[in-house]
């Protein structure tokens, strides 16, 4: 081999091991990318975030991009539940396990180095974030459509575009105000349901068609021959309550409750008329294929 060559191969055999060396860096760098940055809740933001929460025996809080833990560690306790924070910087992970240890409550929480957008949280009666705005626009679909209706979303900050929260505070922490929002995961009701009921001694065939964006719905209700619209109304979680005053019933009012578990409303009607007040059961169906997506 001349000394040329010699040379060439003494250069290709160093780039080499400056590869080996670099090139596990540059992966980890990889897999460790963030959506969001990295920056604590001030804790009287937490204290306002879990207010809101209004946490109970039972629950069970998932933080999606959980830090130090602090929120999830809160959580635990203040109300013994158990809780679990999920983040896809070990760093964070290691640092909220210690914290955990340090706070006495590492057997009621649960950290796991995940991809929020990869990770399952259906489980989750409760969801705080802080995040950035286009991640909780891509978090949107998944919380509106795996998580139970009835969920409290809360989140620090930032908001849920038209999704409107049901409430919104501020807290004065630091240089400024900081706002928090809740978010109440409301049941997909869209579509045509159907039923029959007892009514001027008559036993009638019923149908509400519903359309619905987000939490909020309108549309008509059809009594036998008649129709009546349905104004704005809201449904809270899977609860729904609904009052008519049917044109064709003079003085009379229906006052429809009942709870939605997929295609299927149960509860009770009540009706009102004059002095007379009577109660029957109430099912309603909903007609396959008819149901829509609710934030679109």
């Amino acid at each position: 081999m001349d000394r040329k060559s010699h040379i060439s191969w003494l250069l290709i055999f160093f780039l080499i091991v400056l590869l080996s060396w670099f090139w596990p860096v540059s992966v980890q760098a990889q897999e460790v990318r963030l959506d969001v940055p990295f920056v604590p809740t001030p804790y009287e933001v937490v204290d306002e975030m879990l207010r809101l929460a209004e946490l109970k025996k039972g629950d069970i809080l998932y933080d999606l991009g959980c830090g130090d833990g602090r929120i999830v560690i809160e959580a635990a306790k203040r109300a013994g539940i158990r809780a679990v924070g999920i983040d896809i910087d070990p760093e964070r992970i290691e640092e909220s396990e210690a914290n955990a240890r340090k706070a006495g409550v590492e057997k009621l929480v649960e950290f796991r180095c995940q991809n929020i957008f990869e990770a399952d949280f259906k489980e989750a009666t409760v969801v705080t974030m802080y995040l950035l705005p286009d991640v909780n626009i891509r978090l949107r679909p998944t919380i509106l459509r795996e998580l139970r209706p009835g969920t409290r979303v809360v989140s620090h900050s930032f908001d849920m575009d038209e999704w409107e929260p049901e409430k919104h505070t501020y807290v004065a922490a630091g240089l400024y105000p900081h706002s928090v929002y809740l978010w109440i995961v409301p049941a997909n009701i869209s579509g045509v349901w159907e039923w029959k009921m007892n009514l001027n001694q008559k036993k009638i065939d019923c149908r509400l068609e519903i359309e619905q964006h987000f939490q909020k719905y309108s549309g008509q209700l059809t009594l036998g021959e008649e129709k009546i619209t349905i104004p704005e109304n809201k449904i809270n979680g899977n609860l729904i309550d609904l009052v008519v005053n049917p044109a064709s019933l003079r003085a009379t009012t229906l006052h429809f409750t009942g709870q939605a578990i997929k295609d299927i409303i149960k509860g009770e009607i009540q009706v009102v008329s004059g002095q007379k007040n009577s109660k029957e059961n109430w099912e309603a169906r909903r007609r396959p294929g008819t149901a829509r997506e609710i934030d679109s």
